[in-house]
């Protein structure tokens, strides 16, 4: 029996959840086709078979983790099938051989919009769903096989609203067992575990300090968007103080010549932090289109790896939900991050007369190995004041 093993998907992780098998035992598959979908810390992948050939054995169960390197699956010796030669020479052009299962990485497409595919007429209702959102309906605890699609495949919007109906008609437990406690927690393992390790190598690395203000808003408050507003001032002022939109790679502070910022995204899957690039050539439409893109997508299947890639400074909007000054948390190798608290209406002097003002709270991080005390309080002073106007 040849044996297939978990490739190095490049997400900086050990290991990777089995979300679903594109084959059974005792199937034939061609090389290339879809064998696996695999959960990684951020995104859907799809895993290939390597070589075509017969299936003997499955080595991991749906929802059951593996490591990188244990055996994923075995191909029968007498019906393995390499690539033909045309495939080979093209692989061998772009230096991408399959010799082995290090190198079918290079092939591996990731992201939320993986389709699988195409499905049988006797497939099973739980089939009739891309593999978001078959992992979707396992994070709300939906049963496909008990619901119909309104077309020809599931949707996501179709999976939340069952969810919601369960939810409303179930009797909740005061108390959740044991046993749904840890289902729960080892759906967003590989989320929470890429998190875990990424706010270890922020202690081991990174000197902290942090400063807060707070600016009175009144100008705009409740006739713009806060989150646009707030990617505005963070680009103005990047501009201003410049070196704290930069990375610190082997002991040397390295600028960056476009603002790229990492938002940080909340979602029942974990912390997602994409990349919005360059926001200085990008119009306002632009940017909320983004936005609001990056969080359907971490809500619903995960954001593909080359959108949480490339950050060079932070932000996070963390008074959406509740709290007011905090000191986020730098992620190496980014130098700065930007912390936004809850607006509150608040008494404050204006020409000498008390008024009433709707201050926003600003909490901006630093890594000290890089940035200067007076770098950093220039930048706040230049984010206060693009926020002021």
């Amino acid at each position: 029996m040849k044996i297939f093993k978990l490739p190095d998907l490049g997400e900086g992780l050990p290991d990777a959840v089995i979300r679903e098998w594109h084959v059974a035992e005792g199937d034939t598959i061609a090389a290339h086709e879809p064998l696996v979908t695999v959960e990684t810390a951020k995104a859907l992948v799809e895993v290939p078979a390597p070589w075509g050939g017969r299936i003997a054995r499955l080595f991991a169960a749906e929802d059951e983790t593996l490591e990188v390197g244990q055996p994923l699956a075995g191909f029968a010796d007498d019906s393995v099938r390499q690539p033909s030669a045309p495939e080979e020479e093209s692989e061998k052009a772009e230096g991408k051989a399959a010799a082995d299962a290090g190198t079918v990485v290079g092939r591996i497409q990731a992201g939320g919009t993986l389709i699988g595919a195409e499905l049988a007429p006797e497939a099973s209702t739980a089939r009739s769903a891309t593999p978001s959102v078959r992992a979707l309906a396992r994070l709300l605890s939906v049963d496909l096989e008990k619901l119909t699609p309104t077309g020809e495949l599931f949707t996501a919007d179709e999976v939340r609203a069952a969810a919601q109906t369960a939810a409303t008609a179930a009797p909740q437990p005061a108390v959740p067992s044991r046993k749904s406690r840890e289902q729960a927690a080892d759906v967003q393992t590989p989320a929470r575990r890429a998190m875990a390790l990424a706010m270890s190598r922020a202690r081991d690395q990174v000197a902290p300090m942090t400063l807060l203000d707070e600016v009175d808003v009144h100008r705009w408050w409740g006739r713009a968007q806060a989150t646009l507003r707030l990617i505005r001032a963070v680009e103005a002022a990047c501009t201003a103080e410049p070196n704290l939109n930069a990375l610190y790679e082997d002991d040397r502070l390295i600028p960056a010549p476009t603002v790229n910022i990492g938002l940080a995204v909340d979602s029942p899957r974990g912390l997602f932090v994409p990349v919005l690039r360059d926001v200085g050539a990008c119009t306002d439409e632009e940017l909320l289109h983004r936005v609001a893109a990056f969080k359907q997508q971490a809500s619903d299947s995960g954001i593909a790896r080359e959108d949480l890639q490339g950050a060079t400074i932070l932000l996070s909007n963390f008074g959406a939900l509740a709290g007011r000054f905090a000191t986020p948390v730098v992620m190496p190798p980014s130098v700065a991050i930007v912390g936004a608290g809850r607006t509150v209406e608040s008494v404050v002097p204006v020409d000498g007369e008390p008024a009433v003002r709707p201050l926003l709270p600003l909490s901006v991080s630093a890594d000290h190995r890089a940035v200067t005390g007076g770098e950093l309080a220039r930048f706040l002073a230049a984010l206060v004041t693009a926020l002021s106007k």
